[in-house]
């Protein structure tokens, strides 16, 4: 099913071209392998539905919200319901049919003017047991520190400073805006540091600098009621 409120417009897959190139991310495979068989799932900006179409495979029930109606149209072949529409928009999550299971929220929030919208209106949607899954890439990375003392801050097409990204995140930041959202922070995973020759020393830099070689975190989050 797909229910649509926006006029279709023209938009590129460069998402898709990255996946058919490079496969599936450590990001995606944590994210997915954290959702349990057969649940309820809410996936906020799916794209064109590769991580969707693992979830139907493992028999979840799918719900989704997505801005690009191309996109959705592809999604919608593993979807119980996807709603072409805006995630800042209260409009999209009045037709969804919660609560949910899980929630997934893959490398979409530092695309929103207002992520705290987004997360205000899917409060409605689940239950202090419900799970959110939300992926943040780290503008505290350690390349971008460098680049910063050398004066630069140039976007790129993809990455930390893709040119659609609005908004950034230190570890901080982002347990803040969660926090002040409405939300406990159960827990958050740390990615594998990117650093070469490191080997068997990864899991100790993991834990030592957390903010300094992580790419991107991975939040778990319950919804809190005061």
């Amino acid at each position: 099913m797909m229910t649509t409120n926006l006029q279709p417009e023209q938009y590129t897959s460069k998402y898709d071209q990255l996946l058919q190139t490079g496969g599936y991310s450590t990001t995606h495979v944590y994210l997915l392998q954290q959702i349990a068989s057969r649940s309820l799932v809410l996936e906020l900006g799916p794209s064109s539905g590769y991580m969707t179409k693992i979830l139907a495979q493992k028999d979840c029930t799918v719900d989704a919200i997505e801005l690009n109606p191309h996109d959705a149209e592809k999604a919608a072949v593993y979807c119980r319901k996807i709603i072409v529409g805006s995630l800042e928009e209260d409009a999209p999550f009045e037709l969804l049919d919660g609560p949910y299971d899980y929630v997934l929220i893959a490398d979409v929030l530092e695309h929103l003017r207002a992520p705290e919208k987004t997360l205000q209106y899917l409060r409605s949607q689940i239950t202090p047991t419900s799970l959110v899954l939300v992926s943040l890439p780290n503008i505290a990375y350690w390349e971008m520190r460098l680049a910063l003392l050398k004066g630069r801050f140039d976007y790129t097409d993809t990455g930390l400073l893709d040119r659609t990204h609005l908004r950034f995140y230190t570890l901080k930041t982002a347990a803040a805006m969660f926090t002040e959202a409405g939300f406990r922070i159960e827990y958050v995973h740390i990615t594998p540091p990117i650093v070469p020759r490191l080997g068997r020393l990864k899991e100790w830099v993991k834990r030592k600098w957390p903010t300094l070689f992580s790419v991107n975190f991975i939040f778990h989050l319950r919804r809190h009621d005061a």
